[in-house]
């Protein structure tokens, strides 16, 4: 993927490739040197010497000499000659550039040590540079200062960034298995998340696990103490900066969450905190920005632990009073969560819990990230003796930080001290946090049954403040899960109703549960539509990582998973996972259920049943039936897939009657029983039933057409085609059932050729190729391939893409066009499948 954007560039006047220290730039670069022609590329590492023009241009000169032994010899006179840099030399290096052979390359490493000094003469050699002959790559650590803006107006600049070169999932896991290192799949989700992809990380934590199985040394491969990722940030990042940059970036670091200039003016004293924030965010020091206008920042969560513990080694008196000074700030500012963790730090909890009693819940409507779980180990148990007020704000504080456990035992607690007066405003909020409680742990019922107790006790006590608001956001998300979706629409409208709803409550979390439950009943667009919103407010109010993201990344991830894009699916998920990961019970299981539904897409049954199984256990006992009938529905389809017809017959006992009966009749399928099928097809009405569930019962009558050979076969799915066009359904169509993806695949040439029905030919074919036990007929095509078609298969087992177009002389689109058809043909999904079958076949 990266490799193709680099060659993307050919065409552009300038590539740029920027990302902090370990990154992986380097390597990028270098691996995609090494697949380009032999003798097409140069190279020129930079270092602090390079500060010097007359140095650089001269080993600038030096590197493209490995393409043509006489570049530049006339700009290397005159650099000898006038000891300085000049418009003729610029002008001459980019003549001898234009001779020579096209699509070569020059790549400069670690520009950012030569940027400075030499900026104005590459700016004048950019707009001066052949980019149709030569491609000029510039790598560094921050932003050449080469008026990037113009270029990138014009579509002349090609750009990969950090968030680019940090590792996928996918890619940390093959990053492991090249040092030999096998994890499991909640290990490696973990170091993943702990890491955020950082290349340099990464492989670190590889070579520490290389030729170990100490399950220990995992659990502390990224401790910072003392660990090979603090002493490379802290050497070759941290020692790098100017002393007052490095250390305005150690004492930041104890602020938690989000950074802003303000905050870190308090702690810091220095009233340059804006300049400063925003050169270490230039400078790719793993400060991220949170919005556009980048007035709000986060570390990456493993470098701020390596900050914070140089800070303590470093500094243990100063650590207490920027803490001190953190709190008092938060406080002045509203922000109680925040200011209560500082107290504690700087060993002042009787302040932190006074703070928490009633602004726990109002904070965390408002504020875009919640604070690092509060240290409790310096609260003093006989201060919350005799004070509910005290103990319920702790407990709401835990709950809503992620730590179940702990503050259900605080709420517990405060129940055995029988000090909760009935119809008191301290009743309804012990019941409302009692219900997110159980809600999160799985147990939906008793979380519904809480959240109307509490709903009784506000309406008695006549309660109006920010705490009424937990009680429609929990039904909300609890009704959504049980499938009772017009209670969820109830409970969204009632949500935006009340006189003190937040914005992040308006423009993030209730259009976000909207989106997943109109995505789970099969709304599509409506779906896409409120996702895309909550997404374009969670960006603007700062709550992308927050737990209001939760429900329209899931939505957005269904909605790619049903397009079939499965990179982005299993993008978004893991950013899910990453918010509820052993935090949020709830989320975590439904998160992991939408992990092994991709892993199911890309044809890994095993490693998706591995997936359901952990779900189940992250739910708690007593968890609702509902819950335990969506791991039953996806084991028993993954069961089907692997051929198992056994098993997934005892998995429906606990389903409700529709989908039951639905997924009988998918079994009675993959047992060849189209009459069985067919008699628990009858038993659902489809009047009845949501969108997604009205199409998968057609699909699943028209398989059971395909399978008795019924004449009406083409005019029955005919008829759900439509229903899945107009609603944008395609993963479903092709998953359903095998019978209607190979159906779709063996009558191509019937079907009216549009982009949709192009699009689910080449998913159907990719469904097929990814089956397990799927073999391919011998039987001779049924479709001949064209002349043309047969020239670019006579090419394709020794040229490239673009060599086949050379050679033919056609363009890349008309390639792409031809293999497209030649693939639905041999009815294969890639080109090695294509190769195989195009052998068995003679046509090779």
């Amino acid at each position: 993927m990266l490799h193709d954007r680099l060659t993307a560039g050919a065409a552009q006047r300038l590539t740029v490739v920027v990302g902090s220290a370990g990154a992986g730039k380097s390597v990028l670069l270098a691996d995609w040197a090494a697949a380009r022609p032999p003798g097409m590329t140069s190279w020129l590492s930079c270092d602090r010497a390079d500060v010097d023009p007359v140095r650089f241009w001269a080993g600038f000169v030096e590197a493209l000499r490995a393409i043509d032994p006489g570049f530049g010899a006339d700009a290397a006179d005159l650099l000898a000659m006038d000891r300085r840099m000049s418009a003729d030399v610029a002008a001459s290096v980019a003549n001898d550039a234009a001779k020579l052979p096209p699509g070569s390359a020059v790549i400069v490493d670690d520009f950012h040590f030569a940027a400075a000094a030499v900026a104005p003469d590459m700016t004048d050699l950019v707009e001066h540079w052949p980019a149709k002959i030569v491609q000029l790559v510039l790598v560094g650590r921050s932003d050449p200062p080469l008026r990037q803006h113009r270029l990138r107006i014009t579509g002349q600049l090609n750009e990969i960034r950090d968030r680019d070169l940090y590792f996928s999932l996918p890619e940390s896991r093959n990053l492991l298995a090249k040092f030999g290192v096998q994890v499991s799949d909640a290990d490696l989700a973990l170091l993943h998340h702990r890491s955020e992809g950082w290349p340099a990380a990464l492989q670190m934590a590889a070579l520490s696990l290389q030729g170990t199985t100490d399950p220990a040394r995992l659990a502390r491969v990224l401790e910072v103490g003392g660990h090979a990722v603090a002493d490379y940030f802290v050497s070759e990042v941290l020692e790098q900066q100017q002393p007052e940059l490095a250390q305005f970036m150690l004492d930041t670091s104890i602020l938690t969450g989000v950074l802003t200039a303000d905050a870190c003016a308090a702690v810091t004293g220095r009233q340059d905190a804006a300049a400063l924030l925003h050169a270490i965010n230039a400078a790719h020091l793993f400060l991220e920005a949170l919005d556009d206008e980048r007035t709000s920042f986060r570390y990456h969560r493993l470098v701020r632990g390596v900050l914070r513990a140089e800070l303590h080694a470093r500094d243990h008196t100063g650590e207490q009073v920027l803490q001190s000074r953190a709190a008092e700030w938060f406080e002045a500012a509203g922000d109680a969560q925040r200011a209560a963790h500082h107290y504690l730090a700087a060993q002042q909890a009787d302040r932190a819990l006074a703070l928490l009693q009633d602004r726990v819940v109002p904070d965390f409507l408002r504020v875009p990230t919640a604070p690092e779980p509060l240290v409790l180990s310096t609260v003093d148990p006989s201060m919350l003796a005799g004070n509910p007020e005290l103990l319920l704000g702790l407990a709401a504080d835990l709950l809503l930080a992620g730590n179940t456990a702990r503050g259900g035992e605080y709420l517990d607690l405060l129940e055995r001290g029988g000090k909760i007066p009935a119809d008191s405003r301290l009743a309804a909020r012990f019941a409302a946090f009692q219900s997110f409680r159980y809600a999160v742990a799985g147990q939906l019922e008793r979380g519904v049954r809480a959240a109307l107790t509490a709903r009784t006790g506000q309406e008695r006590a006549q309660l109006t403040d920010e705490w009424d608001i937990t009680v429609p956001l929990i039904l909300m998300r609890a009704y959504t899960c049980l499938g009772d979706f017009p209670a969820a629409e109830r409970e969204a409208a009632a949500a935006l109703a009340l006189p003190m709803v937040t914005e992040p409550v308006t423009f993030v979390m209730v259009p976000a549960a909207r989106a997943l439950a109109w995505f789970e009943v099969g709304q599509l667009t409506e779906a896409a539509d409120a996702a895309r919103a909550a997404e374009a407010g969670a960006w603007r109010l700062g709550f992308s990582e927050h737990f209001f993201a939760v429900d329209y990344l899931r939505a957005l991830a269904g909605l790619a998973l049903e397009r079939r894009d499965l990179d982005t699916a299993e993008q978004l998920t893991e950013q899910v996972l990453s918010i509820t990961e052993q935090r949020r019970p709830l989320f975590e299981f439904l998160a992991l259920l939408d992990r092994a539904q991709i892993w199911a897409a890309r044809g890994q049954a095993r490693e998706a049943l591995a997936t359901v199984e952990s779900a189940r256990q992250v739910l708690a006992k007593g968890a609702s039936p509902a819950l335990v009938a969506r791991a039953d529905e996806q084991e028993t389809l993954l069961r089907l897939s692997l051929g198992d017809l056994r098993s997934p017959a005892e998995l429906t006992g606990r389903l409700p009657g529709v989908r039951r009966e639905l997924l009988l009749a998918r079994i009675a399928l993959a047992g060849g029983d189209h009459h069985a099928a067919q008699q628990h097809l009858r038993a659902v009405t489809p009047g009845g039933l949501t969108p997604r569930l009205a199409l998968v019962h057609q699909l699943l009558v028209a398989a059971t057409a395909i399978e008795r050979g019924d004449p009406a076969t083409a005019s029955i799915l005919a008829g759900a085609l439509h229903t899945a066009r107009s609603q944008g359904f395609l993963n479903t169509v092709i998953t359903t059932a095998p019978q209607v993806a190979g159906y779709v695949v063996e009558h191509t040439g019937q079907l009216r050729s549009d982009p949709f029905i192009d699009q689910l030919v080449a998913a159907a074919l990719e469904v097929r190729a990814i089956q397990p036990g799927s073999a391919r007929s011998s039987r001779v095509l049924a479709e001949s391939l064209t002349a043309a078609e047969q020239r670019v298969l006579a090419l394709l087992p020794t040229s490239t893409y673009l060599q086949i177009a050379g050679t033919l002389a056609v363009s890349r689109n008309t390639v792409k066009t031809h293999l497209r058809s030649i693939y639905r043909k041999l009815g294969v999904a890639s080109r090695s499948a294509a190769l195989e079958r195009a052998v068995e076949l003679h046509l090779l």
